[in-house]
């Protein structure tokens, strides 16, 4: 498998003119040919016509105790994913090679056990690195942790393939040591196997490594890997989690839905949309680290840029929304590594038909909303706050004519709060926004620089205007609750703020797994241990409290566990609690820290006690 460090694919090559953007990384001269999109929609075409698959099977593999001359079932699993996936599945590809634009797909593996709409269930242990190709299913086949198990990989690559849904899997370059920089999930086309399209990556956990806190500025630039690049069209990234990376989530595909992901520590681009109608919606981005010099990099939360015949900065990229999204440059301000992150920087334009809404920036740079050639697009309702009152900054909202000269047009700002505006162009609406500084914010909001909800009697209350104005906000709160829309990302709503959503049960934590953020050890009597909980299970990074069943079992004395959000002081209330030796569960309301962590204490004399949680609701 190719583990360079975000190289071009080969696919990507013939779009690769030795052009960079600074940061070393290649800048893309072109989409993938019409003659692979002409064939995706000849084959979705297809696809309309295929009956629903029922009853799906189940399948599983097993790394550990299992064989590759099992049957696949949970009595009898399998020992290597990649064995199951080359030689096991029923599937489709190109009846010839390389692939041309109206190739015909034809049977692979005919009468395998495994088939589309089947499931392939993951045990703990490591699989390996693992490369699907080839395979483009007539239905979504599923490969899933098993609950209650953590499958570990070194890396994943999706290309010339259809129709995988890759679940609750942590993927590190960490699980094979010796550690090296790669990227760690690619999803892409490939110009002699084929297109890649429809496949979903979500609930998973990509990392370096598991702890960087003693990470010094060369190893944040030099050993972090990458986390997700997508190269390939329709592609959805969802409830992930990434840590410790150096780009965090990379989008060249059209169509593609990045949502609800955390990327928490990153030494690059937290995120990048180069591809066209892509939805950025829900995600987190936070805890930049090593600015220019000595990286040469200038580190975004969120960029793209457009690539035309005449390279970077001569083409388009349309129908792009970023909504509700969240961008902290750094939550300890005095952090020696901290970067000086541009939020959302978008300077080589043009960028058309474009919402931004309901975006949260806080950062430490001029830069908090920026577009250099914009056209027929809005920005409305976002906040964007100084993360202090120093240079670089204060952050502003930006509209301003393309590189060469080219004015933006046709674009409306409204309903937002930021700390400075800049706005120059044709036929640019700008009303209804309040521009405040340091010494003002704190009439505006609960608690500035980092809670920006509303505070009671804010002059940005029931300010706004209704026209354009997204109808939920950042947290997904409806418009209005009052008599007007509130300005800025935050619907003030007291009553409300705290709404409950359902999920699919599903297994959080066991200390009874291998060592792990999720799993073992168990927990030492009269300590606290804090898990990062947002991106797992479909908990999104805006949830603030949970609603579990918690388990113990194996205590060597009697005692009991308090929930409280990580970093927060211990409370007085236990929400468990028992004796040595018993097993005993309990639901409880558990809260989350604004990092999406969730810390549990062991009060007990002595000995260690193993913990299982599982998550049924949330509420944000």
């Amino acid at each position: 498998m190719d583990e360079g460090v975000l190289r071009p694919a080969p696919d990507l090559e013939a779009r690769v003119n030795g052009v960079t953007d600074g940061s070393g990384l290649p800048v893309l001269k072109s989409r993938p040919t019409k003659g692979l999109r002409s064939m995706r929609l000849q084959v979705l075409g297809l696809l309309f016509l295929v009956a629903p698959f029922a009853g799906a099977a189940d399948f599983y593999v097993d790394p550990v105790s299992g064989s590759d001359s099992g049957s696949g079932s949970s009595a009898s699993p399998w020992r290597t994913l990649q064995t199951v996936l080359d030689t096991r599945v029923e599937t489709r590809n190109w009846a010839s090679l390389p692939y041309q634009p109206g190739a015909t797909l034809v049977p692979v593996n005919p009468g395998a056990p495994v088939k589309p709409g089947d499931n392939l269930w993951l045990r703990s242990g490591y699989h390996g690195a693992v490369t699907l190709q080839s395979a483009y299913n007539a239905a979504p086949i599923t490969i899933a942790a098993q609950p209650g198990h953590v499958p570990r990989l070194r890396s994943l690559l999706v290309q010339a393939a259809q129709h995988w849904i890759l679940r609750g899997l942590s993927i590190s370059p960490s699980h094979a040591p010796p550690l090296a920089p790669i990227t760690m999930v690619q999803v892409r086309d490939h110009s002699f196997f084929g297109p890649a399209w429809d496949v979903t990556v979500e609930d998973c956990d990509v990392f370096t490594v598991d702890d960087a806190s003693s990470w010094t500025a060369t190893q944040w630039v030099s050993t972090a890997s990458s986390g997700v690049s997508v190269g390939a069209d329709r592609v959805t990234v969802r409830g992930c989690r990434l840590r410790n990376v150096r780009f965090g989530i990379s989008v060249d595909g059209a169509e593609a839905l990045i949502q609800g992901n955390v990327i928490d520590g990153f030494s690059a681009d937290g995120l990048r949309g180069l591809g066209d109608f892509g939805v950025f919606e829900y995600n987190r981005v936070q805890n930049n680290y090593v600015g220019d010099p000595p990286d040469t990099n200038h580190d975004d939360g969120f960029q793209s840029w457009s690539v035309g015949p005449g390279g970077v900065g001569t083409g388009e990229v349309r129908g792009v929304t970023l909504r509700g999204n969240v961008f902290v440059n750094h939550w300890n301000p005095a952090h020696p590594l901290r970067s000086s992150m541009q939020a959302i920087g978008c300077f080589d334009g043009f960028f058309v038909d474009w919402v931004v809404e309901n975006n949260v920036v806080i950062t430490d740079h001029w830069h908090g909303i920026s577009f250099l050639g914009m056209r027929n697009s809005r920005v409305v309702n976002n906040t964007v706050m100084d993360i202090d009152q120093s240079s670089p900054g204060p952050p502003w909202i930006m509209v301003a004519p393309h590189k060469d000269g080219r004015p933006s047009e046709n674009v409306v700002v409204r309903n937002n709060l930021a700390t400075d505006y800049s706005l120059v162009g044709t036929n640019i609406v700008a009303d209804h926004n309040i521009e405040f500084t340091g010494a003002t914010a704190a009439s505006l909001f609960a608690a500035p620089p980092y809670d920006l909800h509303l505070r009671p009697g804010s002059a940005a209350i029931d300010a706004g205007s209704t026209d354009l104005a997204p109808l939920l906000d950042v947290e997904r709160v409806s418009r209005p609750q009052a008599a007007g829309i509130d300005l800025g990302a935050y619907e003030r709503c007291p009553g409300c703020r705290y709404r409950f959503f359902t999920v699919t049960p599903c297994r959080l934590l066991d200390t009874r797994n291998p060592a792990g953020p999720l799993g073992g050890p168990p927990l030492p009597a009269g300590t606290d241990r804090s898990f990062s909980l947002a991106g797992r299970c479909g908990i999104p990074s805006t949830a603030r409290a949970l609603a579990v069943n918690v388990a113990v079992t194996g205590a060597n004395a009697a005692g009991h566990l308090r929930f409280h959000p990580g970093g927060t002081p211990l409370p007085v209330a236990s929400a468990i609690n028992y004796s040595a030796g018993q097993t005993r569960s309990n639901n409880a309301i558990v809260p989350l820290s604004v990092l999406g962590e969730l810390a549990v204490y062991a009060g007990q004399g002595s000995g260690t006690v193993q913990v299982i949680l599982d998550v049924n609701g949330y509420f944000e």
